[in-house]
């Protein structure tokens, strides 16, 4: 497991949105213990801490969430479309990562947004699904040719983001996993690692042989 701090705490950050546009919030996650673990800080003047790790910004009122940075400045650039599955069983939500220059990184459409947009699901680079109630990581897939990047760090940080944006069980992983998915989850930075656990089955390939 890779060595480093594990926990954090949040800062709340004033926002500026568009003329006319919902007011929004930005919540920072930031590693170390000047705070206790988990508690949230209302930070005024608006300076960004040193160590954050996740920037979200949101809509104060509802549960959009407009956006997640990510301090992972070698990683490509990714966008998402965000797929809640409020019929499934139980409830479930997809996060679709794309790389391409169209959207600014970090940036969370809607499907209807991607619709107008024009975004083909044959263009993403990577897709992750959680069970939303509980927070159970369900799968997390990276297209062959985007592995090795820092993508599937990226996107899982980014669920972790949406997931914490909405008040939600905190993202986590059980001990299913593929071959792909146990050297990932080998690499995750501490601060990631320690929510997924120990691998206890070995699933198949969700790439086509």
């Amino acid at each position: 497991m890779p060595d480093g701090p594990r926990t954090g705490w949040w800062a709340r950050l004033p926002a500026e949105g568009e003329p006319g546009s919902p007011a929004q919030r930005v919540l920072a996650a930031v590693l170390g213990d000047a705070f206790p673990a988990g508690s949230v800080v209302d930070l005024p003047d608006g300076r960004l801490p040193g160590g954050w790790q996740l920037l979200v910004r949101a809509d104060v009122a509802g549960d959009r969430v407009r956006s997640v940075q990510v301090a992972m400045p070698t990683a490509p650039l990714l966008w998402y479309v965000e797929l809640p599955e409020p019929a499934a069983a139980p409830p479930a939500t997809t996060l679709v990562a794309f790389s391409d220059a169209r959207f600014a990184d970090g940036t969370v459409l809607t499907a209807a947004e991607a619709r107008r947009a024009g975004v083909r699901g044959e263009d993403q680079v990577a897709a992750l699904r959680w069970w939303t109630g509980p927070g159970l990581v369900h799968q997390v897939y990276v297209g062959p040719a985007a592995r090795r990047r820092g993508v599937g760090t990226k996107l899982v940080q980014v669920a972790y983001g949406v997931q914490h944006a909405r008040g939600g069980t905190p993202l986590h992983g059980d001990g299913r996993r593929t071959d792909d998915g146990e050297a990932w989850s080998r690499a995750l930075p501490a601060h990631a690692a320690w929510r997924v656990a120990e691998r206890t089955e070995r699933l198949p390939s969700m790439t086509p042989a």
